[in-house]
């Protein structure tokens, strides 16, 4: 009797605190909690001139596309797949039936794909107001891009760095213009390990390694680290592109979106099937469900970095924000040696595509 009388005091109290706890550690429903802006407070965008990277249908760069088409936005849908990009110009128009939107094909993992974008956006005498850099790949197995590139690293970093190096001319001669780099709390990766780096248990050091960036980075290679590096690499990136922006109305944030139950764990979800059983995942999942944001929801804190006149009345530069707008301090990793380091690197991958 005494076990069943505790059971039915604490069943509820899980019922209500375990998907908080659940939510809290994905980043996700919890911080609507604690809103600090909201996409009904977009100001008019008529006239502007947007790219964002990744808008498959369900995706937050989807969603970002939406909104900002419904609020007068051009905006312009940069994929590697033409169905998909198809597919998200269709149901975009459904439902902002008056929105000026196409679709141009970016490989982020080629550089010249990159390079032959940003020719064929330039033919189009176009303004350009907003960059959202929001594609990605997550904690996929090792592969590389055409260029020889760890991938996750070539595409999440690398596409993004050579794109905003080749547009910063249209968004300079569009200012006031804004740059929003979509990070992951999978940034505090390396810092994260690095505490639990006790008596070799924990390798963390491949987790924020720039020195090995292809075929030499296999035999350290985990997904999740490797995803982990990418991330921070963004963050790295986006405050260097900050300094050098200094005195310039190009505003570069970084943000991230919170847990989003979206496509781009793919990888990681099956690699738990195989884990821990297809059925236990299943459950899993959907609880997941429950306590992470929906697509729209997840679009949140770009969207402010990308369109809120705070980001200019506030010179907010270079910064970090987590769900839901609210800033954050960087990870530790974001020192000003690394930062410099990744980005003098970074110029040397890409210098014959500039």
């Amino acid at each position: 009797m005494g076990c069943l009388k505790i059971c039915s005091i604490l069943m509820p109290v899980l019922a209500v605190f375990g998907p908080l706890g659940l939510s809290r550690a994905f980043d996700g429903k919890y911080w609507d909690l604690f809103p600090a802006w909201d996409v009904s407070s977009m100001p008019d965008l008529s006239g502007k001139v947007a790219i964002v990277t990744g808008p498959t249908v369900g995706g937050i760069g989807y969603e970002s596309a939406v909104e900002m088409t419904a609020k007068g936005a051009q905006v312009i849908l940069a994929g590697r797949s033409a169905s998909k990009g198809k597919e998200a110009l269709e149901e975009l128009l459904k439902r902002v039936p008056n929105a000026k939107v196409e679709f141009m094909k970016l490989d982020l993992g080629s550089m010249q794909s990159v390079k032959e974008f940003a020719a064929e956006f330039a033919a189009k005498s176009l303004p350009l107001h907003i960059l959202m850099n929001n594609a990605g790949v997550m904690a996929n197995p090792f592969t590389l891009t055409v260029d020889g590139l760890e991938s996750q690293f070539g595409t999440n970093h690398i596409g993004h760095f050579l794109l905003t190096k080749l547009l910063l001319p249209h968004l300079e001669a569009s200012a006031p213009s804004r740059v929003v780099t979509v990070s992951s709390a999978a940034a505090f990766i390396p810092e994260m390990l690095k505490m639990f780096e006790i008596g070799g248990i924990v390798d963390a050091a491949p987790a924020a390694d720039f020195d090995k960036l292809g075929a030499d980075y296999e035999a350290s290679y985990s997904p999740v680290k490797a995803y982990g590096r990418s991330k921070l690499a963004n963050v790295l990136f986006t405050r260097a592109l900050a300094r050098r922006l200094e005195g310039k109305s190009v505003y570069a944030n970084v943000c991230h979106p919170g847990g989003i139950h979206t496509n781009l764990a793919r990888h990681v979800q099956a690699d738990a099937d195989a884990s821990i059983g297809e059925m236990a995942n299943l459950l899993f999942s959907v609880l997941q469900q429950t306590v992470m944001f929906a697509a729209p929801r997840g679009a949140v804190t770009q969207l402010y970095l990308a369109t809120s006149p705070e980001i200019e009345s506030k010179d907010i530069r270079g910064q970090y924000y987590r769900p839901q707008a609210l800033h954050e301090t960087p990870p530790k990793f974001s020192t000003y040696e690394l930062e410099e380091k990744l980005w003098s690197l970074s110029e040397k991958l890409v210098q014959e595509y500039l």
